[in-house]
């Protein structure tokens, strides 16, 4: 944790740097100091966004993860007349069931479980 909140304060750092370098119309007219200050808020903002950021994308990977499931189980449904599933509810909770059984299989391939 600590690695990842340096390397986000050397980035905003560097990256405000190359920018007042290398953009046209970027410059920084203050003191070295107000300098580093600048670039180390940048910093500390980006070692804030990214763990946001990793949320929102895992959020959004299982919603897309869901509705995948819901998709196949309910195309199951319709393709395998063998296959039962009465209502809403119950293609969910299978959905749910099958999503769940999907990501604990998943962490436990990568060792993580």
């Amino acid at each position: 944790m600590l690695h990842t909140i340096v390397l986000s304060l050397l980035a905003g750092l560097a990256g405000l740097w190359i920018a007042t370098e290398f953009v046209p119309g970027v410059d920084f007219t203050g003191e070295l100091k107000n300098f580093l200050i600048a670039g180390l808020i940048l910093g500390i903002i980006l070692a804030v966004a990214r763990p946001l950021l990793n949320l929102f994308s895992l959020i959004v990977k299982l919603a897309v993860l869901l509705a995948l499931v819901f998709s196949a189980v309910w195309a199951l449904d319709i393709f395998f007349p063998e296959l039962t599933i009465p209502n809403l509810t119950s293609l969910a909770l299978t959905g749910f069931a099958v999503a769940a059984v999907l990501i604990v299989l998943s962490l436990f391939s990568k060792g993580k479980i």
